[in-house]
């Protein structure tokens, strides 16, 4: 039956009237019947709490009830991508899958769709569905056209740049990067958080590729975007709230009002994830090249950092980089210990390759405490799991290191198997 002209109340009332209920029988012990009848009178709106618990009783969809609303069609959309860009932003993934999947359900526009499509893209690879990512990537390209849509395109293919870092395809991961930072430049998009987190990409992929003098100018260029005013995060995440409150009580244009004035907040708000990562990243970088002061001192500046804001994964990430000095200057029982500790963390929070890292320095940190059993079981375990996630730089390094270790205890056969392992996943 059509619903064409009919006003919520009407329809409340007819549908009412076809399953044979009564005004008390349809508002249960959650309403009352008055409340009922002023619904069907015109006298109130309903909360979309309430319409859904009307609904459910009536056996009818809830936009049977709302598609009297103007523009309810794009509202929705908007509402519900403004919500899973919020849940994306407090990483909160099965939040921002449930409202893209409902934006895609009634959203007709290309490049809202495209957008749907990133976001489901970055859930699924924040859950361990890479695959799924790249699919989703795939299909949100298909919709655009880069010189219409640039900015749109530039981010997904920011997400194709991690799925293929996540899979340890760094050469792959590199260029898709770089193909974001050429969007950008090419077409003059002004959109500094894209452009800071494109550059902590490439600064990771450069780092983990040996170029560390790109790595280093590309993570100096992104720190100098930071900033520190953790009281707007604190903001954004109560004008979220008030934007659920919004949509509950029914009223679409006040929930989007708040979420856009929380996605402003976010934009402003110092990220202090991504500050984090980018000092550790520096403190490793300069490990690497031998300047064991800097490493120490921005390391530990990480790991007190990461502790004020409660973060919990960053601050361990710091700890493998000290673990790493301490190793190098000699003290591998504290180096253990410390490594130890940064590796159950990482653990907890499902960071398999700078898990796979941390096991890497108990593993030295063992041998050269001549604990040889237990430096082969977290080699092992090291190399089990980059191999799981098919990071192959990582786990030719792993390898490698196992390696030397194997071939200065005179086990050479064993060491030569590690080399060939190395040398098949570089």
């Amino acid at each position: 039956m059509s619903n064409s002209g009919q006003t919520l109340g009407d329809r409340v009332r007819s549908a009412r009237r076809d399953s044979g209920l009564s005004q008390a029988q349809l508002a249960g012990d959650e309403l009352t019947k008055g409340f009922i009848s002023q619904i069907e009178s015109g006298l109130v709106r309903p909360s979309i709490r309430s319409l859904q618990h009307i609904a459910q009783k009536l056996g009818r969809p809830l936009d049977y009830f709302i598609a009297d609303e103007p523009l309810a069609a794009t509202k929705r959309v908007t509402f519900h991508r403004l919500a899973a860009e919020a849940a994306a932003e407090r990483q909160d993934w099965p939040a921002t899958e449930e409202h893209s999947v409902a934006g895609l359900a009634v959203a007709t526009d290309a490049a809202e769709r495209a957008t749907f499509f990133r976001l489901l893209a970055n859930a699924a690879l924040n859950q361990g569905r890479r695959e799924e990512a790249f699919d989703r990537v795939t299909e949100g390209l298909a919709l655009l056209d880069v010189t219409k849509q640039p900015l749109d395109v530039a981010r997904l293919v920011y997400v194709r740049g991690l799925a293929y870092g996540d899979a340890g395809q760094l050469v792959a991961s590199t260029e898709a990067f770089e193909t974001v930072r050429d969007i950008i430049e090419r077409y003059e998009i002004l959109e500094p958080r894209l452009r800071a987190r494109v550059s902590v990409a490439l600064g990771t992929t450069y780092r983990r590729l040996g170029r560390t003098t790109k790595a280093i100018a590309s993570y100096e260029s992104a720190l100098a975007t930071a900033s520190r005013a953790n009281e707007l995060k604190l903001a954004a995440q109560g004008l979220m709230g008030i934007a659920v409150s919004h949509y509950d009580a029914g009223d679409l244009d006040a929930a989007i009002a708040s979420y856009e004035r929380a996605l402003a907040l976010f934009e402003r708000v110092a990220d202090t994830s991504f500050e984090l990562h980018v000092r550790q990243s520096l403190a490793s970088i300069h490990f690497q090249q031998g300047h064991v002061a800097q490493a120490r001192d921005l390391a530990d500046r990480t790991i007190v950092r990461a502790a004020e804001v409660g973060d919990e994964h960053w601050g361990a990430v710091a700890q493998v980089v000290r673990a790493r000095v301490l190793l190098s200057e000699g003290d591998a029982d504290e180096a253990k210990r410390v490594a130890r500790q940064a590796e159950r963390v990482l653990a907890s929070v499902g960071d398999q390759i700078q898990r796979a890292h941390a096991l890497r320095v108990v593993a030295v940190a063992s041998e050269a405490g001549r604990e040889t059993a237990e430096a082969d079981r977290a080699f092992k375990q090291s190399i089990e799991l980059l191999s799981s996630i098919d990071d192959r730089a990582d786990l030719a390094q792993a390898a490698s290191e196992y390696a030397k270790v194997l071939r200065a205890r005179g086990s050479i056969d064993e060491a030569f198997a590690m080399l060939e392992l190395a040398h098949t996943r570089r």
